[in-house]
C-alpha cells in the first residue's frame, strides 16, 4: 500500500509515503521547532528488560525527530552467550512530528503522536523477540526472518519486520490520541485496524482473559513450546498465562474451539492462542515502563481506562 502522492504545505509535489514536507520545508521547520521538539521528545521515556527507547534529532540525514530502539540481549541462536544489540527503527526517517510542530500542533497533540509511534515501535521490536523466541518442538512457529521467494539472498520480512505477524495499536476513546492513529500504514507508523475482508472474520481484539471454551490443554505438550528467557508459559485446560521474568503474570483463554476437531486444526489454533499471550504479556510490560514525564503514559492493559491513554491492539498473521 502506497499513499497518493501529497504537496507539501509550500505547494511543492513528490513527497514520499514517509514525507509530510518536501526537504527544504522541512529543514526550515527543524530551525524553528526543533529545540522544542526535542525538548517535549525528552519527556517521552522507556528503559526495560534491556530495551530502550531513544530519539533521532536534527543531525540525522534527513532530518527527522522519530524514534530508535535498542535491545541488548543474548542471542536466539546462542542463549547463554554474551548480550548482543539489536538496533530497531534506525531507518525510520519519518517526518509526522516536526509536521506537526510546523502546522502548529499543540505540545498535547504532538506528545500523543509521539507516544503513539513509541508505543509502535517498542511493540513491533517485542513482537519480533516473541517471534524468536516462541518454538514448538524445536522450531519457531511465527518466524520473525523468512526467505524472500523472489530474492533467494535476501529476506521477505513483511511490513513490520516480523515476517507474518502484523501489529495494529488503536487509540479509540481519547480526543488528543485519535490524531496518532493516522500513522502512515504504508510505512513504519502506528498502524490502525485493517479494513474488513467480505467473508473473512475481523481478528478479535488481545485483552487479558477475552474469549470463552475449553482448551486444548489435554491435546498438546506444554514441555513442546518455547519462550523468551526467564518468562515461564503455563497451559490449564481454560487458559494461558505467562509469567515474565520480573513475576508479572498476563492470563488469556481459549479461543472457541470444535473438541472432535482434526488435531491439526486443534494444534494451530492453540499456537495462536498463546502467541497472543505472549504479545499481550510484553504489551502490558511495555505499557508499564513507558513514561511520559516519570509517569505510565499508557493504560495498563489493552481495553482499559484511564489512567493513562486507552489502547486497544490486534494481531494479524497476512504481512
Amino acid at each position: 500500500m502506497t499513499r497518493d502522492v501529497a504537496r507539501c504545505v509550500c505547494g511543492g509535489w513528490g513527497l514520499t509515503a514517509e514525507e509530510s514536507l518536501c526537504r527544504p520545508c522541512r529543514r526550515a521547520a527543524v530551525d524553528v521547532h526543533g529545540g522544542r521538539l526535542a525538548a517535549l521528545l525528552n519527556r517521552i521515556t522507556f528503559d526495560h528488560r534491556g530495551v530502550c527507547l531513544s530519539w533521532s534529532g536534527p543531525s540525522t540525514e534527513p532530518e527527522a525527530f522519530t524514534p530508535r530502539v535498542r535491545l541488548s540481549a543474548p542471542d536466539v541462536g546462542d542463549p547463554h552467550g554474551a548480550a548482543i544489540e539489536l538496533r530497531w527503527f534506525d531507518y525510520w526517517a519519518d517526518d509526522q512530528l516536526i509536521a506537526a510542530c510546523a502546522r502548529g500542533a499543540s505540545d498535547g497533540e504532538v506528545l500523543a503522536l509521539a507516544v503513539a509511534q513509541a508505543h509502535y515501535a517498542l511493540g513491533t521490536l517485542l513482537v519480533h523477540e516473541v517471534g524468536e523466541w516462541f518454538t514448538y518442538r524445536g522450531r519457531q512457529v511465527f518466524p520473525p526472518h523468512r526467505p524472500d521467494p523472489c530474492f533467494p539472498l535476501d529476506e521477505d520480512n513483511g511490513p513490520d519486520g516480523n515476517g507474518p505477524v502484523v501489529l495494529w495499536l488503536t487509540y479509540p476513546t481519547t480526543p488528543t490520541a485519535r490524531a496518532a492513529d493516522t500513522g502512515p500504514t504504508a510505512g513504519h507508523g502506528p498502524r490502525t485496524d485493517p479494513a474488513p475482508v467480505p467473508g473473512q472474520e475481523a481478528a478479535p481484539p488481545l485483552c487479558p482473559t477475552a474469549g470463552s471454551g475449553a482448551g486444548p490443554a489435554d491435546r498438546v505438550d506444554p514441555a513442546a513450546f518455547g519462550a523468551r528467557p526467564g518468562h515461564v508459559l503455563t497451559l490449564a485446560p481454560h487458559g494461558i498465562t505467562v509469567t515474565a521474568s520480573d513475576d508479572t503474570t498476563v492470563s488469556g483463554v481459549w479461543s472457541p474451539r470444535d473438541r472432535q476437531g482434526p488435531q491439526q486444526e486443534t494444534l494451530e489454533r492453540a499456537l495462536h492462542d498463546i502467541h497472543g499471550v505472549m504479545v499481550l504479556s510484553e504489551l502490558c510490560g511495555l505499557a508499564a515502563h513507558l513514561s511520559l514525564d516519570g509517569v505510565p503514559a499508557l493504560a495498563p492493559e489493552p481495553g482499559c481506562g484511564m489512567p493513562g491513554v486507552p489502547w486497544e491492539v490486534r494481531l494479524t498473521y497476512d504481512g
